[in-house]
């Protein structure tokens, strides 16, 4: 009987081991990969501009001795607003400066900079914020560009023919440019001419062309003349030589 109840007992403690070994009976334990941390804030984005025009040693033609040049701007995360309310990032206005003149308050990306004259010149565009305080630190761009006078386009020199007829010039009245031909042709029956006179200074004569002949005299200057025919001082015609918009004729 002992044998047998030696035996039993070692039956059971030898399931127990292997229970133990096996983990049976053992409860889960729930595993989380949640955290308490705090997501990074977004980054701040900082307000920025460049100008695009005119251009960093740019020259810019003008057509009189001043002229207006248009200023561009392009931004980047940034509101122009006009100036008025507290500072915030982002948002602002521009203080532009030509030449180390006054300051110019300006909230749109395109500005007209007006009255520029011949010569080398410097503009300074400075970031303001919403209640006229510089940014900090500050955000400003230069850009220095020169100024020239537009030489204007070659001028193509035309050709005109007045007909001298009997007692009249055809046409009466004619308007030309200087650099321009006129051609005084006699389609009539007598000997005639075409002779300017100016404040007693003769300005052209094509001198006395019978029937038949020509004579063609080029206008080298802006005048308005009544001329005539000297061998028929009645009769007049009247020619208008206007500038060609030219610096050399």
């Amino acid at each position: 009987m002992r044998q047998i109840l030696f035996g039993l007992f070692g039956i059971t403690v030898a399931f127990l081991l292997i229970a133990g070994c096996l983990g049976v009976g053992e409860q889960p334990q729930n595993v989380t990969n949640e955290t308490n941390e705090t997501p990074p804030p977004p980054p701040v984005k900082v307000p920025s501009f460049t100008i695009t025009s005119p251009g960093q040693g740019e020259t810019v033609l003008i057509q009189g001795d001043t002229g207006d040049i248009t200023l561009l701007i392009s931004t980047q995360n940034l509101l122009l607003k006009q100036p008025g309310g507290v500072a915030k990032n982002g948002e602002g206005h521009f203080k532009i400066t030509v030449d180390n003149g006054n300051p110019l308050t300006v909230s749109t990306k395109t500005y007209v900079l007006s009255g520029m004259t011949v010569g080398e010149h410097t503009v300074k565009v400075e970031l303001y914020n919403n209640d006229r305080t510089s940014y900090s630190p500050s955000i400003s761009k230069q850009v220095t560009f020169n100024v020239e006078k537009e030489k204007p386009a070659e001028y193509i020199p035309q050709e005109y023919t007045v007909s001298i007829e009997d007692f009249a010039y055809d046409p009466a009245d004619i308007t030309v440019k200087v650099g321009d031909s006129v051609t005084w042709d006699n389609t009539g029956a007598y000997p005639r001419s075409a002779t300017c006179f100016i404040n007693g200074k003769q300005v052209f004569d094509t001198t006395v062309l019978g029937p038949g002949k020509s004579a063609t005299i080029k206008m080298v200057e802006t005048m308005e003349c009544e001329y005539y025919s000297v061998t028929h001082v009645a009769m007049k015609g009247h020619i208008t030589v206007e500038s060609n918009g030219s610096e050399t004729n």
